[in-house]
C-alpha cells in the first residue's frame, strides 16, 4: 500500500506482529511511606534510563501521603515522559470489592451517587474509613496530575455501585476500567469505559529465586497465538521491600485472607502483622528481576513494543 512505502518489512511485521508490554505498578503501601517513596523514584530512573514506559496507579491514602512528604515525587509523576498515572482502590474505601459495601445499602440512583461522590472527591480516612472534608479521591489525583487519571478500578461487588461509580468516573475524565482474570480485547468496553486490554497478566513479583526475562515471557504467551497481543508486567510498590500486604492486617480479620473485613475504629499499627521486610538480598533479586524485564524488552523491538495507557488510549484514537 501507498502508506507503507518506505517502510521496511521488519518494522511493518512489528507493527502487525507486535506483543504489547506494559508495565504496571500498583501504589498502597502506606505503613512505610519512606521505602515507598524511594522505590518510585527509583522506578522513574529506570524507565527514563531505559526510555520505557510505565503505569503507575496511586491509591487516595498515597496521593495524600505523597504530596504531604514528597512533593517532588508528585512533580515527577506529573511531569516524566514516561509515566502514566492512573487511580485505584483499597481499603478502607467502602466499596473496595467485599469490603463494606453494605455501607451503601438501600441507596439508589441519583442517592447512590452522591454517596459515591463524596469519596472521590475527599480524602478518605484511615481509621475510620469515612470521607472527611479535605480533597480526595480521583478528583484529587485529576488535580494534582493535571489531566485524568487514565485507568480507573471499581468495585467487582455489586452492580448498581459499579454503574454509579462509572458514571462517575467517566464525567471526571476517566477512559478505561478494568477486570481481574479475565482476558480483555483490545476496545472492548464495560459501562461506557474502554477495558484496559488484557490477554495475559504476569505477576513478575511473585516467583522466588532468580527469573530469566526471557523464559518467564515465553512461558506466560504459550498458548497466545493472535497479535498483536497484550501483556501487563505487574509489581506493587512493597514487592521490592516486603512481603505480604500492610493493609489485609489492618482492615481484615486475622488468617481471614480478606473475607473477613473489620469494622472501625482501625488500628494502623497492625500493618506487621501481615508484612515483613525482605533481606538485601531480597530486594537486590527483585531489581534485578525488573531491571531484566526492562533490558530484555527493550533489546527486543521486533516482538515487544512497550506501551502504557496514554499509548493505549492512542492506539484506540488513531
Amino acid at each position: 500500500p501507498a502508506e507503507n512505502e518506505g517502510v521496511s518489512d521488519a518494522e511493518l511485521m512489528t507493527l502487525q506482529k507486535t506483543i504489547y508490554t506494559s508495565f504496571i505498578i500498583n501504589v498502597h503501601d502506606f505503613s512505610q511511606p519512606e521505602k515507598s517513596i524511594a522505590t518510585l523514584n527509583r522506578l522513574i530512573d529506570l524507565h527514563e534510563t531505559y526510555g520505557i514506559p510505565v503505569d503507575m496507579y496511586l491509591t487516595d491514602a498515597m496521593t495524600q501521603i505523597y504530596e504531604e512528604q514528597a512533593p517532588e515525587l508528585i512533580e515527577r509523576l506529573k511531569t516524566s515522559p514516561r509515566v502514566a498515572v492512573s487511580y485505584h482502590l483499597r481499603p478502607p474505601t467502602p466499596y473496595y470489592s467485599d469490603f463494606h459495601e453494605e455501607w451503601f445499602a438501600g441507596l439508589t440512583g441519583s442517592a447512590l451517587e452522591d454517596a459515591l461522590y463524596e469519596y472521590e472527591t475527599h480524602r478518605v480516612d484511615l481509621v475510620t474509613g469515612q470521607a472527611t472534608e479535605e480533597p480526595g479521591g480521583y478528583q484529587h489525583l485529576k488535580d494534582l496530575m493535571g489531566y485524568a487519571p487514565y485507568v480507573v478500578t471499581q468495585s467487582a461487588g455489586p452492580g448498581d455501585i459499579t454503574k454509579a461509580l462509572a458514571n462517575i468516573y467517566k464525567k471526571m475524565g476517566a477512559r478505561f476500567t478494568l477486570r481481574h482474570q479475565v482476558t480483555s480485547a483490545f476496545g472492548e468496553m464495560t459501562n461506557g469505559l474502554y477495558l484496559r486490554p488484557e490477554d495475559v497478566e504476569v505477576k513478575v513479583y511473585a516467583p522466588t529465586g532468580a527469573i530469566d526475562a526471557e523464559d518467564m515471557l515465553t512461558y506466560h504467551l504459550k498458548g497466545v497465538d493472535q497479535r498483536p497481543a497484550f501483556v501487563n508486567l505487574k509489581w506493587h510498590d512493597n514487592n521490592f521491600f516486603s512481603s505480604g500486604t500492610n493493609w489485609a492486617g489492618i482492615y481484615y480479620a486475622p488468617d481471614a485472607k480478606g473475607t473477613d473485613p473489620l469494622n472501625p475504629p482501625y488500628n494502623l499499627s497492625l500493618w506487621a502483622t501481615s508484612e515483613t521486610n525482605k533481606s538485601a538480598a531480597e530486594e537486590k533479586q527483585q531489581w534485578d528481576r525488573y531491571e531484566g524485564m526492562l533490558k530484555y524488552v527493550k533489546d527486543h523491538p521486533e516482538t515487544y513494543t512497550s506501551v502504557n495507557s496514554r499509548d493505549v488510549l492512542n492506539l484506540l484514537e488513531q
